[in-house]
């Protein structure tokens, strides 16, 4: 094929799926009707930023939402470029780095302030995304015996679309539960959102387990198409059981942390490393914490600004203000907050060259 007919279908590709975010047309929310605390899961000694551990499934997306993330994730440029491997998901497939150059529509649902005012309302915390690289990471189960690419080039963008006789199946008596999609973990940042975006009403399975505090284990209700779950999963840990019965399975995963909160960093970058652009990874990551510091400074200054004018209005602007505004054991806090968010970052990115050998050692 020559490299115009190349470009040719790069360009018709990217018209198909020049898709736009219209929350009214993409997003159902609806509240969950349950939560679960912390101290619920016995994990409160874990001193995590926010107090809902974990919530209910509940709608999110609609189905025409469903369809447009679907389109944009499987479009043969993310395909190409974005599937990666990893130790922790073993023989499954995921989908990560793809917004927004290759999946602009993931980067425009997930960025969009109805869904930030969604998922927060949900969580009971005001979230941001910690950054572009965790927008819409994607894991889907291979079934047994099947091809990664393979599978995935024969996924339709419509969820209903699907072949009836092809089934995630059971093992055989005599063989072993098939891998869970994605193993025992806490995930690397403070709060994720799973998004289903595959029909699951015949599915045995695929619930996440959570284990608690006193180390026994729960199993979160698996959500329905267009239906995710939020978890403070930096704090909890958890695995995506496997699926059977239904066709398919996809999940679509976005991180986020507290957004103008001061909480103890614990971003633990281990488990992403090896399914991660290493250049990419630490550029995000770094400027992420970097904006954390910058947003933190910019809260206390207008906190300063706001004592200040409280004074004035109480004792007048004459002479200067007559009552001391500044707490040192605050600027001490301050300190001890830059020094542990930046040191941290400093611990999560290795040299590249030990990086890129601990990849290839899980692989």
């Amino acid at each position: 094929m020559s490299s115009s007919s190349t470009l040719f279908e790069d360009s018709f590709e990217s018209r198909q799926n020049d898709l736009t975010f219209d929350p009214a047309i993409h997003l159902a929310y609806q509240a969950p009707k349950e939560r679960l605390t912390m101290d619920q899961l016995n994990l409160s000694q874990n001193k995590a930023p926010s107090r809902v551990g974990v919530t209910s499934p509940f709608p999110l997306a609609s189905l025409e939402g469903v369809k447009a993330l679907r389109a944009d994730i499987l479009q043969k440029r993310v395909l190409d470029n974005h599937m990666m491997q990893s130790g922790i998901a073993g023989p499954h497939a995921q989908l990560r780095g793809m917004a927004p150059e290759a999946a602009q529509f993931v980067q425009q649902f997930w960025t969009h302030p109805a869904t930030l005012a969604a998922v927060s309302e949900a969580a009971g915390e005001d979230l941001v995304p910690v950054f572009d690289l965790e927008l819409g990471h994607t894991n889907i189960q291979i079934p047994d015996g099947s091809d990664r690419r393979t599978y995935l080039d024969s996924l339709p963008v419509d969820p209903f679309a699907k072949d009836k006789n092809k089934k995630l199946a059971a093992p055989a008596k005599d063989e072993k539960e098939p891998k869970v999609v994605v193993g025992y973990h806490r995930d690397a940042y403070p709060w994720v959102c799973v998004l289903m975006l595959s029909d699951v009403s015949d599915m045995i399975g695929g619930e996440t387990e959570i284990r608690r505090g006193d180390g026994t284990t729960i199993k979160a209700m698996g959500p329905g198409i267009g239906n995710c779950v939020m978890m403070q999963g930096g704090y909890i840990e958890h695995c995506a059981l496997p699926a059977r019965g239904a066709s398919e399975r996809i999940t679509m995963v976005t991180s986020f942390r507290p957004r103008n909160k001061v909480y103890r960093d614990l971003t633990d970058l281990r488990n992403i490393r090896d399914c991660s652009n290493l250049y990419e990874l630490h550029d995000q990551f770094l400027r992420s914490r970097l904006d954390i510091v910058q947003e933190t400074l910019n809260a206390y200054r207008h906190n300063l600004a706001h004592r200040r004018h409280d004074v004035e209005v109480a004792y007048g602007k004459r002479g200067g203000i007559k009552r001391e505004i500044v707490d040192k054991r605050e600027i001490q806090g301050l300190i001890d907050f830059f020094t542990n968010t930046l040191t941290n970052a400093m611990e999560q990115m290795p040299d590249l060259k030990n990086a890129h050998e601990e990849r290839a050692s899980k692989l």
